[in-house]
């Protein structure tokens, strides 16, 4: 099965008394929301992922992704703005989100970071055998309770057949729109999406392992400590560093593309592509990383499919197979030489376009040009050059 993860996180935390809201606050270095959409993505049927974020703080959560949430697979990330209330969140991320009506939609909130990737693999599980319209994790009430007026303890409540309901809650999407159309219609609100079902529809599924709700300052050390736990015990992390380089000669008649972007010039760069060396050599040291060969390999210039090929594309191709093979992309460095033009004015869109190309923070790539101090053909400003270094991350296998 396929799935759908929604995140309604567009409250603004006046609860947590924060001085934004609470999906932003650091937790251990990291975004809070950062925690919870890694840990959704950690179970490979959520293949979609929606944010449903505060007013004016979608753009912003978009960075925050990209720069924040490492994954080493094709996942379609997207945010957009919630609603004053939960359900609405909820609506406008699965509208969003452009599901078929048959596909799965797991519903968890921005504030739970602890999320363990067997749970949600257990309610997807039983949300699709169960035979009910859907599935919620949660746990059997174990504590004592009693009814409380004027400050005073009263009755003690039967707790037999309590649960605690929490997150993911999965229906179906059709289901789901239904209900939430339903809601709309008789002005219903409710706390969650298993109250929009009928009794006894829904699967209860047993949480094996915590899974606490950031409500208020005091939930933050619990929650700290147990990340923390988690992230001492978790496998080591395997780098490989790559390197690549490229150089091409310039020619009258040619555009001049550096990094994606066409740069005015009465020269251009003269190749069986673009001649992007930039590009190129980026690429060339991502395969080395991921022990790919190199661009000959897999674009050979004796192929014609290739003439005039944008590099975007070859990058873009070279990137899905290092996310293959498991790694992710962890930062890259780029020096072209050349003697002219100035590359200052470009730096920062190109800087931005290889970045969303490596799926990686724009902070996290390094563009920056020198020249050959009039040196060689280089100096003499009859080709340019550029070297690229990059890191790659990924689990160790049997850690």
């Amino acid at each position: 099965m396929t799935c759908c993860a929604i995140v309604p996180a567009a409250g603004g935390g006046r609860r947590f008394g924060a001085d934004r809201p609470k999906q932003f606050v650091p937790v251990l270095g990291r975004p809070l929301l950062a925690w919870t959409v890694e840990r959704l993505l950690a179970v490979p049927e959520v293949e979609r992922l929606v944010v449903a974020t505060p007013p004016g703080h979608t753009a912003e959560t978009r960075k925050m992704l990209l720069r924040e949430v490492d994954t080493s697979r094709e996942v379609d990330l997207s945010a957009v703005e919630g609603g004053r209330r939960r359900q609405d969140s909820v609506r406008a991320a699965l509208a969003a989100a452009e599901v078929a009506p048959s596909d799965w939609v797991a519903v968890h909130d921005g504030a739970r970071p602890c999320l363990a990737a067997t749970d949600l693999a257990e309610v997807l599980r039983r949300a699709a055998a169960s035979g009910c319209v859907g599935a919620v994790l949660g746990r059997p009430v174990s504590d004592t309770l009693k009814t409380a007026e004027g400050g005073r303890l009263h009755e003690t409540v039967d707790r037999s057949g309590l649960f605690r309901a929490e997150t993911p809650q999965v229906f179906r999407a059709a289901d789901l729109r239904e209900a939430l159309e339903r809601a709309e219609r008789e002005d219903l609100r409710v706390g969650d999406e298993s109250s929009l079902f009928e009794p006894g529809s829904v699967a209860a599924v047993a949480a094996s392992h915590p899974n606490p709700k950031l409500t208020d300052p005091s939930d933050l050390p619990a929650i700290e400590a147990l990340l923390r736990s988690e992230r001492e015990a978790s496998p080591a992390l395997e780098t490989a560093v790559g390197h690549g380089y490229d150089i091409h000669r310039l020619k009258a008649g040619r555009p001049l593309i550096l990094g994606g972007q066409r740069i005015p010039h009465e020269t251009g760069l003269d190749g069986h592509s673009d001649a992007d060396v930039v590009l190129h050599a980026i690429g060339d040291a991502l395969l080395g990383a991921a022990g790919l060969g190199d661009l000959g390999v897999h674009f050979p210039p004796s192929d014609e499919a290739w003439r005039g090929a944008d590099s975007s594309e070859l990058l873009g191709r070279i990137v899905a197979m290092v996310l293959e093979r498991g790694f992710a992309v962890r930062n890259c460095d780029v020096t072209l030489i050349a003697e002219r033009p100035s590359m200052a004015p470009y730096r920062s869109a190109i800087e931005e376009h290889v970045a969303e190309l490596l799926r990686i923070g724009p902070e996290r790539m390094n563009f920056k040009a020198t020249t050959h101090e009039g040196l060689g053909p280089l100096g003499r400003s009859e080709g340019m050059a550029a070297h690229a270094t990059v890191l790659l991350g990924r689990a160790r296998a049997g850690a």
